[in-house]
């Protein structure tokens, strides 16, 4: 079984690109990992499925993964199509519990490293759909931000502060205070552009000038 070794790792419920790991997340630095050459729809599967893989990989992989520390992960592997790479982490019954992709340099070397490697047939089945966000984290973090602050304006009643927004967001006003919030909120169910980033902007500002 073949390995890679020293590389950073962002397990999470529903997979991310390495660019959208927040500065909260909890980074495993991994020692030594199994490493896997599979087909592309494979790797297309593990990004936007959850799916179970049998008892066989499950026996090659468990306590292989040593973390700093001399931690291990029970069952967890990357697996590559030598374009794409993604880790993952199983339960005890051998379905997807976490993902995580790799740093730019990581992907890299690994899609060198496949050309030395024996494609593998990966047995699984496919569980269901994964939460795999076409949005970025930070977009969706943003629209959260947006909604949070748009409720309370309008909870507080504090209708001075809507229209503003309102009119900075959608440059005209209306007469029922209602109607204004309920568009702000069917506004964030699309996806962001230029003027939610605007407003995002000026509500970060107004809470640095308080």
């Amino acid at each position: 079984m073949d390995y890679y070794y020293d590389v950073l790792l962002n397990f999470q419920d529903s997979y991310s690109m390495f660019y959208e790991w927040d500065s909260e997340d909890v980074i495993d630095y991994v020692k030594k990992i199994p490493l896997f050459h599979v087909d592309a729809k494979t790797i297309v599967n593990m990004i936007s499925k959850k799916i179970k893989i049998d008892q066989e990989l499950m026996n090659l992989i468990e306590n292989k993964t040593k973390l700093k520390g001399n931690n291990t992960l029970k069952y967890t592997s990357i697996f590559s199509d030598g374009k794409n790479s993604i880790a993952l982490e199983f339960n005890d019954e051998g379905i997807s519990l976490s993902k995580s992709s790799l740093i730019l340099e990581d992907e890299l070397n690994i899609n060198e490293f496949m050309y030395n490697i024996a494609l593998r047939k990966i047995n699984y089945q496919i569980i269901s759909d994964d939460n795999y966000e076409i949005e970025t984290r930070q977009d969706l973090k943003i629209k959260k931000i947006l909604k949070l602050e748009i409720d309370s304006i309008y909870n507080n009643k504090e209708y001075s502060k809507l229209k503003y927004i309102y009119l900075e967001w959608f440059s005209n006003l209306l007469n029922d205070v209602d109607k204004m919030y309920q568009n702000m909120l069917l506004k964030l169910q699309n996806k962001l552009t230029e003027k939610e980033y605007h407003i995002y902007e000026l509500i970060k500002l107004s809470y640095n000038n308080v």
